[in-house]
């Protein structure tokens, strides 16, 4: 196997066992609906694209593969999943979305490829490729459901209220310049991002966000915030894991604007956490809808409802 990624960085641990990610990687915990993330059990590491090469997250043998269908809208599309089961230790490591070109009884090595991304009917148009990574006891990973939390490497967020002036202490602003537009999504790079020293991303009240905030009223979603902070969350959490705390997203007003000041009809905005620069994500209300193009200038405006 060729080492693809000999720079590695820690994306999550439970015990002993580390999961690792390439440093040009960005990972979420939050973002996705699926229930290991609800219990804060799942990490999804992104970066590639779909159908290039993806690197194992441990050090291990792989002790079972399974292949099954997904669900899909497309009756002509064959939207096959991967669950990819690697023993580390006394634990079992648990990855999705990932075609494996190696087999049962292999070994593989963190940073070594081990197969290609997949895109499965688990996903949104508006995804990235990624790895969804859990740990689990060695005769518990085939269920879905999972109570095993993952330790979080993140610390005290550096800047508390990035993306230029805010309003007053309840609402939080974000402007920067689109830097990528398709059909899919676009990205826009807001200079005044946040820190904790691993993690790059976006705060509130000192805290990253992770997760995806609709832009409806009332839509029923939930994001996470994510850093050792000895303030209370901004918003309503109905959860708290260890350093994260879990919010629905109706309890939440998101805004998109353009220069002009002009409501963007885009569906919401997507934050996660990365190694390298962040970006924010906007997601169109449907597949193909016009969103911002590159060089236009926008914003992103969150705040609590008022009742």
């Amino acid at each position: 196997m060729v080492e693809r990624y000999a720079c590695v960085k820690l994306a999550a641990s439970y015990g002993d066992t580390q999961l690792m990610a390439p440093d040009d990687a960005a990972a979420s915990f939050f973002k996705s609906p699926f229930r290991a993330h609800e219990t804060g059990s799942a990490v999804d590491i992104a970066y590639g694209d779909f159908g290039s090469p993806a690197s194992s997250p441990v050090d291990g043998v792989i002790v079972d593969i399974r292949e099954f269908e997904t669900p899909t809208p497309f009756k002509d599309r064959n939207f096959k999943e991967y669950l990819t089961a690697v023993r580390c230790g006394e634990l079992v490591v648990r990855i999705l979305h990932v075609k494996p070109d190696l087999g049962i009884g292999d070994r593989v090595r963190t940073g070594e490829d081990f197969g290609t991304f997949i895109r499965s009917g688990y996903f949104y148009f508006w995804n990235f490729s990624h790895l969804h990574v859990e740990v689990r006891m060695p005769d518990d990973y085939l269920r879905a459901t999972s109570n095993m939390p993952l330790d979080l490497p993140v610390g005290v967020v550096r800047r508390a209220f990035p993306g230029g002036a805010d309003l007053d202490s309840d609402i939080f602003e974000f402007t920067g310049e689109v830097v990528l537009s398709n059909k899919r999504y676009a990205l826009f790079d807001c200079p005044d991002y946040s820190t904790d020293g691993h993690f790059n991303g976006y705060s509130v009240g000192g805290f990253l966000l992770d997760g995806f905030i609709p832009a409806c009223d009332h839509a029923l979603h939930r994001f996470g915030l994510v850093g050792k902070c000895h303030d209370a969350p901004p918003f309503d959490c109905f959860k708290s894991i260890g350093n994260s705390h879990l919010v629905y997203s109706s309890s939440v007003n998101l805004i998109v604007f353009d220069r002009e000041n002009r409501t963007l009809d885009v569906a919401g905005a997507a934050f996660i956490l990365f190694f390298s620069k962040p970006l924010i994500k906007l997601v169109p209300t449907r597949y193909g809808k016009h969103l911002p193009q590159c060089g236009d200038v926008v914003s992103v405006q969150i705040d609590m409802c008022k009742d």
